[in-house]
């Protein structure tokens, strides 16, 4: 017995492999020894040093970043980056500020996303049989099934809006005690911008694969009941403000008291001003008259004369009490509204015999939550799990908040919830749901609690995306307005009339000031000297001049025909016509 005894407690099982960074078997192989260390990974199998890991195997759930957005990013980033910086490059006087600040921007953001790209060959989480392994940076960490208290799965809720999985280890912070430095530093970062340290984003930035679209089932499955799969389920009615009530449905009990009262005054009027209308209902009709009667005979027998006395006693007979009850003829237009009032307010109270709502608590106290634990794990308000186990369902808002509730409640308790909705469909399916009830106090346990809410962080994905949309409209625009209009090449004409430009033997004349200013609006301008050498090209901004010192004949081109020319201390004015472009020449005299 003593060695059938040691030989049980020999095995190990894969939570404790896993605790001593041991792999349970060969499906784990690609969690590396070394923290960060993806030579390891590659060389242990030959198809992910080519690159072929692209697919997840049978039975794994991989979530990796988008590579092919990356890449699409960065090339048009590059592409921006480079035009930007043959503008800048060939500027006279070095370029502008803004030309090489967009420059190196850019640059820096085609970086990033080259890195993106390269670190989408690596998952950033993957779940197979035996647990998760999830990539802080380049430190892996892998946690059995049996290790997770639970595994949070907030669904992605359309093109704007980020979903996120976030693991719960029972030990948080063993997991991260076992991390080296930069693991830690990741989870840190991490859990500044999700909420948690272990956690991935599912947007527009990752993909998953091996879920075939139904993530929560395709880890559920995997778990097999080691370890709490939890589908976040948004909250629609419950977290929608009620706002003044009054303005949708009106205070209708003012209303019916005020009728009734005037039915009540009615019928009063009815019964007492007019006695002789209902004759039947009159006791004086019914009873016989009490008169003297005639003097009797003689012979008259004494049974006779003792019935007389009977009758004229003041005792009613039994057969008068009848129409003697004149109060509760009149008592009764009265009451419709006391009946009214008592059954509008049962009709919405919980049932004698509750069923779904017992079965609710009981596994409740089976796993030792209370109702403020259970409220944040389904994100349902406590008041409404508190009416819910009373199987009263008014707070729930409609039979189909209601079914999502049992839904949500069965998956965390770990109950079937087939039952519970066709129990719910047999008994309380299509039952009015007064609208004021929806928005009433909390229970008496849950009153004065707030509401825990999902701490989600902003959804970095679609901010990066505005963000780059932006930058990049604004840069391809900015690139192409800015760009200097061609200038036809039609025969100057010389502002003091000479018929032409100068030979090329004739020797050239002694340089004079020559200032450009541009007075309408910023401008692209070229100048050339009398042998068609170019002094200066460059943007001047609105209301800038620049001094030049050239030889003339001078030759001006300009994007703006309001840029101003003055040579040798003479002002010649505007080339052009404002907003089109101009050229001219100019010479001394």
């Amino acid at each position: 017995m003593t060695d059938q005894m040691s030989t049980e407690t020999t095995e190990p099982t894969d939570a404790d492999r896993i605790a001593l960074d041991e792999r349970p078997d060969a499906s784990w192989q690609f969690v590396p020894d070394r923290a960060g260390d993806p030579a390891a990974d590659r060389a242990a199998d030959p198809e992910r040093a080519e690159g072929h890991d692209d697919e997840p195997e049978a039975g794994e759930v991989v979530v990796r970043r988008n590579g092919v957005l990356s890449l699409l990013v960065a090339a048009l980033s590059a592409l921006l980056s480079a035009a930007y910086f043959a503008r800048a490059a060939t500027a006279t006087g070095g370029g502008g500020f803004v030309d090489w600040a967009l420059c190196l921007g850019l640059a820096a953001l085609t970086w990033a996303f080259v890195f993106s790209f390269l670190d989408s060959r690596m998952p950033l989480l993957v779940a197979d049989s035996h647990g998760i392994r999830i990539r802080l940076g380049r430190t892996w960490r892998g946690m059995a099934w049996s290790d997770l208290e639970e595994v949070e799965h907030l669904p992605r809720r359309g093109l704007l809006r980020d979903g996120r999985l976030t693991l719960f280890p029972r030990e948080v912070d063993g997991e991260l005690a076992l991390l080296g430095p930069a693991g830690q530093r990741h989870a840190r970062l991490t859990d500044k911008m999700f909420g948690a340290p272990f956690a991935v984003p599912l947007g527009l930035t990752t993909r998953v694969r091996g879920a075939r679209r139904d993530l929560t089932g395709a880890l559920s499955a995997l778990a097999a009941g080691r370890c709490e799969i939890v589908e976040v389920v948004p909250p629609v009615a419950e977290e929608a403000p009620a706002g003044d009530l009054s303005d949708y449905y009106e205070d209708d009990s003012t209303a019916e008291r005020a009728a009734v009262d005037g039915s009540v005054e009615d019928t009063a009027e009815s019964v007492f001003a007019r006695p002789a209308a209902r004759p039947s209902d009159e006791p004086e009709d019914t009873l016989p008259r009490v008169v003297a009667s005639a003097t009797p005979a003689p012979a008259r027998e004494p049974s006779r004369a003792v019935r007389a006395d009977v009758a004229a006693s003041p005792r009613p007979e039994p057969e008068l009490t009848q129409p003697l009850a004149i109060p509760a003829q009149t008592a009764a237009p009265v009451a419709p509204y006391a009946a009214t009032e008592v059954i509008g307010d049962l009709a919405d109270l919980p049932v004698v015999d509750p069923v779904i709502g017992p079965e609710l608590a009981a596994a409740r106290t089976r796993l030792r939550l209370s109702v403020d634990q259970l409220a944040e794990r389904t994100r349902i308000r406590p008041h409404v799990i508190e009416a819910i186990e009373l199987d009263d369902f008014a707070p729930c808002g409609g039979d189909f908040y209601a079914r999502g509730h049992l839904r949500t409640l069965a998956r965390v308790l770990g109950l079937d919830a087939a039952p519970l909705l066709a129990e719910y469909d047999e008994r309380y399916a299509d039952a009015p749901i007064d609208p004021r009830r929806v928005f009433e106090a909390e229970l008496a346990v849950g009153r004065g609690k707030p509401i825990r809410g999902t701490r989600g962080g902003p959804n970095w994905s679609v901010l990066v995306a505005a963000v780059m949309t932006v930058v990049l409209a604004w840069s391809v625009a900015r690139l192409i307005m800015d760009e200097p209009a061609a200038v036809s090449p039609a025969a100057p004409s010389l502002a003091n009339g000479s018929a032409g430009l100068t030979s090329g033997s004739t020797k050239t004349a002694a340089p004079v000031p020559v200032v450009v200013s541009a007075a309408g609006g910023g401008a692209r301008v070229v100048v050339r000297d009398g042998t068609g050498k170019v002094v200066f090209t460059g943007s001047l901004a609105f209301g800038q001049a620049r001094t030049l010192q050239v030889s003339p004949p001078v030759r001006v081109q300009s994007s703006d025909g309001s840029t101003e020319i003055t040579v040798d201390g003479q002002e010649h004015g505007a080339l052009g016509q404002t907003g089109k472009p101009a050229q001219d020449v100019f010479t001394v005299r």
